[in-house]
């Protein structure tokens, strides 16, 4: 040993040698692209119902199909991951999420819910709006809203 408290038999110093290459005045600069994900933005534009109207007349336990058509007024692509989900807690039977329909950005889709009122007359509501793959809800929400008669 020496008299710093070392051993005189250490290992041996390993030298990285790191070179460091500037671009020439002809060289154009590296673009670094970035994941398109990380900054598009979430949008959803309702464009009009394509089915049941409000204010439809429908009977106890009627099957309804609803449609909408929606634009993705955003700049990300509407791909797996996204869905549309329920906002609300309405008397009309239907599903809590459902996968959203893939649309490009600046293009329209069709939303569609299969959904059952419920057997007391009345109005009856439900509400739906788009989710990204992070969970956060974006854009306009869509709704059906149909009143219930015993007897039509």
């Amino acid at each position: 040993m020496t008299a710093c408290g070392t051993n005189s038999t250490a290992s041996p110093t390993r030298s990285l040698n790191l070179a460091l290459t500037l671009p020439s005045a002809t060289q154009a600069p590296t673009q670094i692209r970035q994941d398109e994900s990380a900054t598009c933005i979430n949008d959803a534009r309702f464009v009009e119902d394509l089915s049941i109207p409000d204010g439809t007349i429908a009977t106890p336990g009627e099957v309804l199909d609803k449609r909408w058509a929606v634009l993705n007024a955003g700049t990300c692509d509407w791909s797996a991951g996204y869905r549309l989900v329920r906002i609300d807690e309405g008397l009309i039977e239907a599903p809590e999420e459902l996968a959203l329909y893939p649309a490009r950005a600046g293009e329209t889709g069709v939303w569609s819910v299969q959904l059952t009122t419920q057997k007391q007359p009345g109005d009856q509501r439900a509400s739906w709006q788009a989710q990204a793959p992070d969970g956060s809800l974006f854009g306009d929400p869509v709704f059906v809203l149909v009143e219930v008669v015993s007897n039509p």
